[in-house]
């Protein structure tokens, strides 16, 4: 995109944020930091979503993947409300559609442990209808016969990973957002005698910003870590496998303990994922493929008829706690994170787009981020002392 000299002037005026972290939640991020008037950066190690954000079948599965009441799943729940608009608006500022696909999620029963398990959630959770074997097989007649029942999510709906990350990066474009790829950032700069964080350190040189966000999921810890703040972030590999039958075989995402097959709009099914703590090895393995395969097979017996598409893996950053980290920490002023959002990075970048920015422009966020913030993470050290 070409920016006139009118516009480079109003870049030059205007405040400044690095994001620091390319994937999911800094584009959403660098988005709605745009929209609040800020010219942004995005820094990334890789290139373009080369982590988290691929390691995803794109499920916005507020309801399916959280296993208690509380507030994370208030705030998937928050995230999820947010998806039909979010996307029809990237798609309006972008051009690219994120393919968003309002079909529920069938959360498939195959053992009695698994059934009493989600009936349980039943006491707790919104918007679910438990089916029986036969009603389940109405809505999906290629679920294996031997399907005990299961809860249907009519809300959880689904996104193209790729896609939506294909139209943020294009909506950025089109706000003027710079994108810096294969960039590694050394250090957080701060400023002497305030320790006020005021940009960072690259390959390039050092860049400075009125403010920095850490965004940058498992490698967040090292950035942080210098100024006295040791998150407890750890990669989590995710493999995921990308099948194609003649015809499609459902119309909703079928998920299982162990498993979740997602059918896409080219006619492919994505099943997923592994979750393996193997430091951070990226590499793909045959053994992943074939549990993943077995597992869908299970679930959806004609899978052993479908052609193999491809497989990739992808970094998560899991937390200790299992929750993200979100917002300010007085030892570093000037700083916001968000970083640690596991598995749930696609169903929770709107919502951490949204309270990021809120935080930026002087708003109360919307969500009460107390459960969220990185201060916790030193008095989980003191606890381990």
């Amino acid at each position: 995109m070409n920016i006139s000299t009118s516009d480079r002037r109003n870049h030059s005026t205007r405040s400044h944020a690095i994001i620091v972290g390319g994937g999911v939640i800094g584009a959403s991020i660098a988005y709605e930091l745009g929209k609040a008037g800020f010219a942004c950066t995005i820094i990334d190690k890789s290139g373009w979503s080369q982590e988290a954000s691929t390691a995803a079948a794109g499920m916005l599965g507020a309801q399916s993947e959280t296993h208690h009441p509380g507030p994370f799943y208030d705030l998937c729940r928050a995230s999820q409300q947010l998806y039909s608009d979010w996307t029809e608006e990237l798609e309006a500022a972008s051009g690219i559609a994120p393919q968003y696909i309002a079909k529920g999620i069938v959360r498939a029963a195959l053992s009695e442990e698994d059934e009493q398990e989600l009936r349980s959630r039943l006491d707790w959770i919104q918007d679910a209808e438990w089916l029986d074997a036969q009603s389940l097989l109405q809505i999906e007649n290629e679920l294996t016969p031997s399907v005990r029942g299961g809860l249907y999510l009519p809300k959880d709906h689904q996104v193209h990973p790729v896609w939506l990350t294909r139209s943020l990066r294009a909506a950025l474009e089109r706000q003027g957002c710079c994108v810096k790829e294969w960039a590694p950032v050394f250090k957080l700069l701060t400023a002497p005698g305030t320790g006020s964080v005021c940009g960072v350190s690259t390959p390039e040189g050092e860049l400075y910003a009125d403010l920095v966000v850490l965004a940058a999921g498992a490698w967040s810890s090292s950035l942080t870590e210098p100024l006295g703040l040791k998150l407890p972030i750890f990669p989590v590999k995710g493999q995921c496998l990308a099948l194609r039958t003649e015809a499609p075989l459902i119309s909703h995402t079928l998920f299982t303990k162990g498993c979740y097959i997602v059918p896409k709009a080219d006619g492919s099914c994505i099943i997923g994922a592994t979750q393996v703590e193997a430091g951070f090895d990226k590499r793909a393995t045959a053994t992943a493929i074939s549990v993943l395969h077995d597992r869908a097979q299970e679930l959806l017996p004609r899978m052993a008829e479908a052609e193999f598409v491809s497989t990739w893996s992808g970094l998560r950053p899991g937390t200790l706690d299992g929750l993200p980290y979100l917002g300010a920490w007085e030892g570093a002023p000037g700083l916001l994170l968000a970083t640690g959002h596991f598995r749930n990075g696609i169903l929770l970048a709107p919502i951490t787009g949204r309270v990021i920015g809120q935080l930026a422009t002087g708003i109360t966020p919307e969500v009460d981020l107390t459960p969220y913030a990185p201060a916790r993470a030193l008095a989980g050290a003191s606890q381990a002392l």
